[in-house]
């Protein structure tokens, strides 16, 4: 079953001439080429998948325990949103690049006193 000889190929070719006519026949050619190549294209994908699962049985079950690992950090890390923020009341140390205020004191030097002439 599924062999197709040369007798049934002529009978298709025939049947297909006679329905189609000899103006739609080629177009009606290249279609069924173009879908016989993606037949065969879907086909060894599926074969190429097939033998990877079957080569390695335990490489998806690891791949899913590492998707449970990885699901259950990323629960944890929600469900404690202030997990790695540094702890209520330590001290928070402001940027170095920011412009003196007036709350801040400022450091001058002494100068000398201007001589005066007496």
């Amino acid at each position: 079953m599924g062999n197709i000889g040369g007798p049934e190929i002529l009978v298709i070719f025939i049947v297909a001439l006679i329905v189609l006519g000899p103006n739609k026949l080629p177009g009606a050619a290249r279609q069924l080429g173009k879908a016989m190549t993606e037949l065969r294209r879907v086909s060894s994908g599926f074969q190429r998948e097939m033998k990877d699962a079957m080569e390695d049985p335990l490489a998806e079950e690891k791949a899913r325990e590492a998707g449970r690992k990885e699901v259950a950090k990323s629960q944890q890390q929600e469900s404690h949103p202030l997990a790695g923020r540094p702890p209520i009341g330590a001290a928070v140390v402001p940027a170095t690049d920011t412009e003196p205020t007036d709350t801040e004191p400022t450091k001058t030097e002494p100068t000398d006193p201007e001589p005066t002439d007496a």
